[in-house]
C-alpha cells in the first residue's frame, strides 16, 4: 500500500464543524416540522369550525323551507322560535330528526301556522304552475273579438283578476 491510496482523514477541527452544521440543520428541521404541526392542527380545528357553522346554515335553510311547506305564515320567526341543537345532517346530507322538531313547534305554536292552501301562481306572483291543463282542445280566445263579459270570463278562468287595480 502507498501512502496515496490510503483516504487522508480529515482533523477533528474539521468534523467538529462538520458535526456542528449538521446538528444545526437538524434543529432547524425540528423546528419547521414542529410548525408545520401547529399549522396543521389549526387548519384542521379552522375546517372543522367551517365544517359546522356550514351544517347550521344547511339545518336552518332546511328548517325555513319545511316551516313554509307546513303552512308557516313566517318560517323565519318558525326557525328563530324552534331549538335546533337537537337536528344533526346524516350521511345523505338531510337534517335528521328536523320532522319530530317542526311537527312539536306546529303543536306547540298553532298561531304561526295557518292551513297551507294550494293557490295558482298567477295569484300569488311566484312560479307555482296551476292545475293541469284538461285533456281537448281550449277554444281559442280572440281579444279583439271578446267583450267585457268574456275577458272578466277568460281571466277568472286563468286565475286573473279583471279589472286589475291600480
Amino acid at each position: 500500500m502507498t501512502r496515496s491510496s490510503v483516504p487522508q482523514t480529515p482533523d477533528m477541527d474539521t468534523l467538529r464543524h462538520e458535526l456542528a452544521a449538521l446538528r444545526a440543520e437538524r434543529d432547524e428541521a425540528v423546528s419547521a416540522r414542529t410548525a408545520l404541526e401547529a399549522d396543521l392542527a389549526r387548519s384542521a380545528e379552522q375546517a372543522s369550525t367551517a365544517r359546522t357553522r356550514a351544517d347550521r346554515a344547511v339545518i336552518r335553510a332546511e328548517a325555513r323551507a319545511l316551516a313554509a311547506r307546513m303552512g308557516a305564515v313566517e318560517p323565519a320567526d318558525v326557525v328563530r322560535l324552534v331549538d335546533l341543537s337537537g337536528v344533526t345532517l346524516g350521511d345523505d346530507g338531510l337534517p335528521q330528526g328536523l320532522d319530530t322538531i317542526m311537527q312539536a313547534a306546529r303543536e306547540s305554536r298553532a298561531y304561526l301556522f295557518t292551513t297551507p292552501q294550494h293557490v295558482s301562481g298567477a295569484a300569488t306572483g311566484t312560479t307555482a304552475a296551476g292545475p293541469a291543463p284538461r285533456a281537448g282542445d281550449p277554444a281559442p280566445f280572440d281579444a279583439r273579438t271578446a267583450g267585457a263579459r268574456d275577458v272578466r270570463a277568460a281571466a277568472g278562468a286563468a286565475g286573473l283578476r279583471w279589472p286589475v287595480a291600480n
